[in-house]
């Protein structure tokens, strides 16, 4: 995501979060109404995300593509875990930092730098591995997956969360939004070294239904619409995420929760 302007972007979501707490309470373990996880899926979808694998107080877990950190500090104020925040932009990852420190997190969850492709991890060295809707570019699928495969210790699990196209029929939208299907999915974790594969289809639960993170994410386009550039990077990378979330929330496609573990020998 091109992030020029990522400070005006995140004063934006600061000054709406003071907005919003002045008449309603945030929702529980959602402290900014869902704003830094924008066009994201619902809470109740990512709960279901870690029936598998070990989420519990010192834990140490791999989230692969976090962006601003919301689901991040969600999963720490929900299990009490501690979180690696990764993203490949060091700017958005900063101000995923600061609103880490606004929500005073920063002794469970912090930021690197880097992208999945390339973890600047030891092999084997985080306990689970969890990303939500971040392997959508076919020609970078397999290699960031083994990259997961390799920092992920031995007899642990990798939880994922895709939108995968329902068959080889409908065409990818093009760029780096070239989701696959699931067999595609399934092939690449195989292919790694995942073993023990499990996959569940919660298409039904994906979308937001909290009426005060709907209400709070409609103000914030709002916002980027009559406050910042009509060029301004982050302004159009808003604009492209709704555009591919109105096309990937149609009948063509569906999410997918995947589970597989790295054996331990």
């Amino acid at each position: 995501m091109p992030v020029r302007n990522v400070v005006g972007a995140e004063e934006l979501i600061v000054d709406l979060i003071r907005e919003l707490a002045l008449a309603t309470p945030a929702p529980r373990h959602d402290p900014f109404y869902g704003l830094d996880r924008p066009s994201g899926p619902s809470l109740r979808v990512l709960d279901r995300l870690t029936r598998h694998g070990d989420f519990r107080k010192y834990v140490t877990i791999l989230d692969a593509g976090a962006g601003l950190g919301g689901m991040a500090r969600w999963l720490t104020l929900r299990y009490a875990c501690r979180v690696i925040a990764l993203d490949p932009s060091a700017e958005v990852g900063a101000a995923g930092a600061r609103l880490t420190r606004r929500a005073r997190l920063t002794s469970r969850v912090s930021g690197l730098a880097a992208a999945p492709t390339a973890i600047p991890l030891r092999d084997g060295s985080v306990t689970q591995i969890w990303s939500v809707e971040v392997l959508h570019d076919a020609e970078t699928r397999r290699r960031a997956l083994n990259e997961l495969f390799r920092v992920l210790r031995p007899g642990c699990t990798v939880a994922l969360q895709e939108m995968v196209r329902r068959s080889t029929d409908v065409p990818p939208l093009g760029g780096a939004w070239s989701h696959g299907t699931l067999p595609d999915l399934l092939d690449d974790l195989e292919a790694v070294g995942f073993r023990h594969v499990e996959h569940d289809d919660v298409t039904a639960i994906r979308a937001e239904t909290s009426p005060v993170v709907l209400s709070a994410r409609a103000r914030l386009q709002q916002l980027y619409a009559s406050q910042l550039a009509t060029d301004d990077p982050w302004h159009r990378a808003a604009a492209e995420e709704r555009r591919v979330e109105a096309a990937v929330t149609g009948p063509d496609y569906r999410a997918v929760h995947i589970f597989a573990h790295r054996p331990s020998v």
